[in-house]
């Protein structure tokens, strides 16, 4: 059974594309809650949603 390896510079940078993932996450979560209309309320939800599956997709690939 071949296994993949990530170089040092690969881990490097998935660990700051996770990074960015979940600052993006946790802003849109946020903002999320302070905002009452409920149209971007719910746009914001879904970008929040898209950064945290970029945040799973991200830890599948280095596990």
């Amino acid at each position: 059974m071949q296994q993949n390896q990530l170089s040092t510079k690969d881990l490097s940078y998935l660990s700051d594309m996770f990074s960015w993932n979940l600052n993006c996450y946790n802003a849109f979560s946020h903002f999320q809650e302070e905002i009452t209309d409920e149209q971007i309320k719910n746009l914001m939800q879904q970008i929040a949603e898209m950064h945290k599956n970029s945040c799973d997709y991200i830890l599948a690939l280095i596990k």
